[in-house]
């Protein structure tokens, strides 16, 4: 035995093992499990070498095979080269490329990534304004972010600083400071992604945040104060409209009422009138079948009316003969009435008592008394 004194056996437990024998056995118990060859370790030992080298072979083919299975994640993307020349993109899921022929390059192409950038800059009015942005991007293309760009992350920091002095000096200092930062965002935004596109960066912007501009320390009292100025205007202003839009409102519906009004009184005026005309009408038909019932029923309406709308009633008693009676104790209950007893001369000589009484509008009772004192006597 190769490693065993002489004199010892092969198994015995002074000695190191016998590894030819342990390999005769490993290759004769591993030809006898596949049924190839004898179970004798002499017999079949070329044709046992063979067997090996192609299961050794066929291990390795296995390895190779599975060892170029790939998983994309779902925020991933993968660019497959071949011999070191692009094939193409990938996305999430289970791929498999060869091994040793083609070569995988994973990114993270959800991922938002961001830096800030700072610095002086001069604006349209010749006025020097300090100027801080915060830019936040991702990769929009992976094959131009991995072979276009040597270093893409330095790419758009230069992209951004030369959008950003673009858009600054083409705007005015008041105009940064303070109602036209959101322009200088948008404009910055356009402009930075039109420049990484033009450079196939394969980077994709996907938020600019302007910060607030300052003025240089110098001047910055100045400036505290046109700032200050501009803000007490937008205030006037508002309340302006405030005002405006707590008024009109109000007057709108003034006016509109004053419309409804005039609109009521045009159709009362109007139904009046054609009340009038109709009333007139029933009267001319009447005075032409009783000429004269028709006009002391007028006369006596007038006088009615003139009665109600005076305050003073004079009664005439030409004779003694004939009673008046006048409620005079209920109306001063009611109301204060002022009663005048005053002498007139009649056309015999005789001497009448003439009252004469202040009253309310509210005398209808008397004027009907008046009427039938004229209806018995003829006169009044």
């Amino acid at each position: 035995m190769g490693w065993q004194e002489p004199g010892k056996q092969g198994n015995g437990q002074d000695g190191p093992p016998d590894l030819d024998a342990a390999w005769r056995d490993f290759r004769r118990k591993l030809k006898r499990s596949f049924g190839g060859g004898s179970s004798d370790g002499g017999d079949g030992e070329g044709s046992g070498s063979a067997w090996s080298i192609t299961w050794i072979f066929g291990v390795i083919l296995a390895l190779w095979f599975f060892s170029g299975i790939f998983i994309v994640q779902p925020a991933e993307e993968a660019v497959i080269l071949r011999f070191g020349r692009y094939v193409e993109t990938v996305g999430p899921g289970l791929h498999w490329v060869p091994r040793l022929i083609d070569s995988v390059y994973k990114r993270d192409v959800q991922e938002i990534s961001n830096f800030t950038y700072s610095s002086d800059m001069l604006t349209e009015d010749a006025n020097i304004v300090l100027i801080e942005l915060a830019v936040q991007y991702r990769i929009g293309n992976i094959r131009d972010y991995l072979f276009n760009v040597v270093n893409p992350e330095q790419t758009i920091r230069q992209a951004t600083a030369s959008a950003l002095r673009q858009v600054i000096g083409h705007t005015t200092l008041d105009d940064v400071l303070t109602k036209g930062r959101e322009l200088v965002r948008k404009e910055t935004f356009d402009q930075l992604n039109v420049i990484l596109k033009l450079y196939n960066t394969g980077l994709l912007v996907t938020d600019v945040v302007v910060q607030p501009a300052k003025p240089p320390e110098e001047v910055k009292s100045a400036f505290d104060d046109a700032i200050k100025a501009l803000e007490d205007e937008q205030r006037f202003i508002n309340q302006g409209q405030s005002y405006a839009r707590r008024v009109l409102p109000i007057a709108k519906g003034k006016a509109q009422r004053l419309v409804y009004e005039g609109e009521a009184y045009k159709q009362k005026v109007t139904l009046n009138a054609e009340g009038d005309v109709a009333r007139f009408n029933a009267l001319l038909k009447a005075y032409e079948q009783a000429p004269k019932v028709t006009r002391e029923r007028l006369y006596l309406d007038a006088v009615e009316e003139i009665f109600m709308n005076t305050s003073k009633i004079l009664v005439d008693v030409k004779s003694g003969n004939n009673l008046l009676y006048l409620p005079l104790d209920r109306i001063l209950k009611e109301k204060n009435v002022t009663v005048k007893r005053v002498n007139t001369s009649s056309t015999n000589g005789e001497t009448s008592t003439s009252t004469t009484r202040s009253i309310s509008r509210s005398g209808r009772p008397l004027a009907r008394l008046g009427r039938e004192s004229y209806r018995g006597r003829g006169e009044y």
